[in-house]
């Protein structure tokens, strides 16, 4: 009996190991370092590709107009998992306007945007 049970355990973590590991792989992929965007931002680039200039706006913020054009954009909060939902939706126009160009959840990322970003909407 103890060596069935000892058996089923074995099996049971066996299994539970391989179904975290891909999880984590695709985590660790989801977050690569971006110029100048830390773990746990909201960030977008005058350029396409993450390049120019990058500008950061706060979970949570609502409706904010962006300091320049935004080309590419990035959510760098960890992808997937519990807790509270990050996302990131680039407007087309000033005031959340115009069309929804990407909506960024946890751990995505958009290089580039079909047209100029104006305004973003922050949220939890």
């Amino acid at each position: 009996m103890r060596r069935s049970l000892g058996r089923a355990a074995l099996a049971l973590a066996t299994a539970a190991s391989a179904t975290v590991l891909p999880a984590s792989l695709a985590s660790a992929k989801t977050t690569a370092p971006l110029p100048d965007c830390p773990a746990r931002s909201l960030c977008a680039w005058s350029g396409t590709n993450f390049t120019g200039q990058v500008t950061t706006f706060r979970p949570g913020e609502g409706c904010v107009d962006t300091p320049f054009p935004i080309r590419s954009a990035a959510n760098t909060f960890s992808g997937g998992g519990v807790g509270i939902p990050v996302a990131l939706l680039v407007m087309s126009g000033k005031g959340c306007t115009g069309e929804d160009l990407v909506n960024l959840q946890r751990g995505q990322s958009q290089p580039s945007l079909p047209t100029d970003g104006l305004s973003v909407w922050s949220v939890w």
